[in-house]
């Protein structure tokens, strides 16, 4: 009789436990992000500036783009087909992966 009321007090203390921790998960978190997270802004490794050596962020703009209006592609453009670009390679690697026989 003894050890079932030991077991018995064991089981609730444990259940009791599990409850208190899992209605932690319920409580209102802190509103305040954290400051190295908003000041992030990715370029932080090569020094704070885009690597841009050949000037291709600034096409469509300036001299150049008033002489000739269609020889440079708009940035927008370039971001797009870029992203399209990696993602249809992406594409054609998981293709590769899948059909490789080992």
């Amino acid at each position: 009789m003894r050890f079932s009321n030991f077991l018995t007090m064991t089981i609730r203390s444990i259940a009791l436990a599990l409850f208190v921790a899992s209605a932690s998960a319920f409580l209102p978190q802190s509103k305040q992000p954290s400051i190295s997270i908003l000041a992030a802004t990715g370029l932080e490794e090569v020094g704070g500036e885009v690597w841009d050596p050949m000037g291709l962020g600034e096409l469509g703009t300036g001299e150049a783009f008033d002489t000739f209006p269609t020889m440079f592609p708009h940035k927008q453009y370039l971001q797009e087909a870029e992203i399209k670009h990696g993602r249809l390679s992406m594409l054609g690697w998981t293709g590769i992966w899948a059909t490789h026989k080992v």
